[in-house]
């Protein structure tokens, strides 16, 4: 009964793997490319960080979004994401996401 009890806990979300994203935020397809781009931002140049954009080498993420963490490296305080409609993973800073709380999903969905 105890193993019943633990696996009904644990199974309707891993909180630690998924995430909403934060309007704004930048995100970009390597992590080298999020820090210029984030070099540009924080020295307001915004011609050399929309051509970063133009070419698709960062973005502004929409917010609240649910995303999926694959990787963190812990070296540039960066996560490698994924949208779950999408293949292809993007790297975002730490902090650029909010934790998923489960209980808040299960509500809207009610």
């Amino acid at each position: 009964m105890a193993l019943f009890s633990l696996h009904q806990a644990a199974s309707p979300c891993q909180v630690d793997e998924f995430y909403l994203t934060t309007d704004g935020s930048l995100a970009a397809s390597t992590p080298e490319n999020l820090s210029e781009a984030s070099n540009y931002q924080g020295k307001g140049d915004q011609k050399k960080l929309a051509a970063m954009m133009k070419e698709g080498m960062a973005m502004r993420l929409k917010g609240n979004i649910k995303v999926q963490a694959l990787e963190r490296s812990v070296e540039y305080r960066m996560l490698k994401i994924k949208f779950l409609d999408q293949e292809t993973p993007i790297w975002v800073k730490d902090g650029s996401l909010k934790r998923f709380n489960c209980n808040k999903e299960a509500a809207i969905r009610g």
